[in-house]
């Protein structure tokens, strides 16, 4: 069984659709005593206090996100230096290294002025001493959306994940959306399971001309009458933050069922995380214990506008808890405020953290690419 970043062990009346599994090698957390927290802290829970060289941006969609100067600049600015003096360095792993969502979500950062490099290694193996060179040189991580599981247990693979926890917390800025936001914090709600994002369909896929912008994660099929049969997943994520992440949380994907509406049954399932619900086209934005939530202007999302000149919905994100009667309860993020507010880690993960019996499935129909 290989590692991961929080023990396993069986507990009483595991719910269906969970395993245990043992730890991946450990993520250097800090704790702290319960304090003003978003959500209720439970016993089994703590606050989190990060590393204060920790940044990152976490969006809904990675297409809609990176490709927007709203968030693209937020992403810049995390640097604290000049576009110019930046260096970027793009993980597609998540959607195979096809060059169109590389396109769609580095573009922009180019014509900013900064330097964009690859790391290809989802069809070709890279000597560890090649990757070690790309991330050392970066000042921004960016991953791709996409399939969440290949993409963690190819880095796992490859040892890439090492070298990714490690460049967080030397200060360099992990981005990315839909894939690119759960791949940073424990695990998340993930359409891993879709046939789509299966590594051999999305080669054959998108070896035409299909518009990147339809990228499975996030597509909006609420409309077309014709849902797959395919569930939503929990997947591990590096466990540089603590958290389980829904992206595209207000979005329908080609399964039918709206993301928010499965993201409760599966805090049910895992009552013991905490949740966080990401906007399609929204994003939260880490500075050491600052966040703030950012949304596309022009966009809609989940949360209500309550201001005078308000109306609609606006993107945001939400925090989810299950309380000890199994009920589970949203609220939403504030704008802004402190990450030690904000995140909470287990206090035992050996005994609370639970993974999905499905992820073994579509590691079987999903292979991993072994050089």
């Amino acid at each position: 069984t290989r590692p991961h970043s929080h023990s396993l062990l069986c507990v009483d009346s595991v719910p269906s659709r969970t395993m245990v599994l043992l730890p991946r090698s450990g993520s250097s957390s800090l704790i702290a005593s319960a304090s003003n927290t978003i959500a209720p802290c439970p016993p089994y829970r703590r606050p989190y206090v990060p590393n204060p060289s920790l940044k990152g941006i976490f969006a809904g969609s990675g297409s809609a996100s990176m490709s927007n100067p709203y968030i693209a600049r937020a992403v810049i600015e995390l640097t604290q230096r000049p576009p110019q003096d930046v260096s970027l360095l793009y993980i597609g792993t998540a959607s195979y290294d096809i060059n169109k969502f590389r396109d769609k979500q580095t573009d922009l950062f180019s014509k900013m002025g900064v330097t964009v490099e690859s790391l290809n290694l989802a069809n070709q193996y890279v000597p560890k001493e090649e990757m070690e060179e790309a991330v050392d040189k970066a000042d921004i991580i960016l991953v791709s959306g996409g399939n969440t599981l290949y993409a963690v247990d190819r880095w796992e693979y490859l040892g890439l994940d090492e070298l990714l926890r490690g460049a967080a917390h030397r200060g360099k800025v992990m981005a990315g959306g839909s894939a690119g936001a759960i791949c940073w914090f424990d695990g998340g709600h993930s359409d891993s399971r879709d046939p789509d994002t299966y590594r051999l369909s999305m080669l054959n896929h998108f070896e035409g001309n299909a518009d990147p912008s339809s990228e499975s994660n996030g597509q909006n099929n609420e409309d077309d009458g014709n849902s797959k049969d395919w569930e939503y997943i929990r997947v591990e994520g590096l466990g540089i933050w603590p958290g389980l992440v829904c992206p595209h949380y207000d979005r329908i994907q080609s399964n039918g069922v709206l993301r928010m509406t499965d993201f409760d049954s599966m805090m049910k399932r895992h009552p013991h995380e905490l949740g966080i619900g990401i906007d399609h086209h929204a994003a939260l934005e880490v500075d050491g214990d600052e966040f703030r939530i950012l949304s596309i202007p022009g966009q809609t999302g989940s949360v209500n506008l309550e201001d005078a000149d308000g109306k609609g919905r606006a993107p945001g994100a939400w925090i989810k808890y299950v309380d000890d009667d199994g009920t589970v309860h949203s609220k939403i993020c504030p704008r802004s405020g402190k990450v030690t507010d904000l995140l909470q880690m287990l206090e035992d993960p050996q005994k609370h953290l639970l993974l999905d019996e499905e992820v073994e499935l579509c590691r079987k129909e999903n292979p991993l690419l072994k050089d």
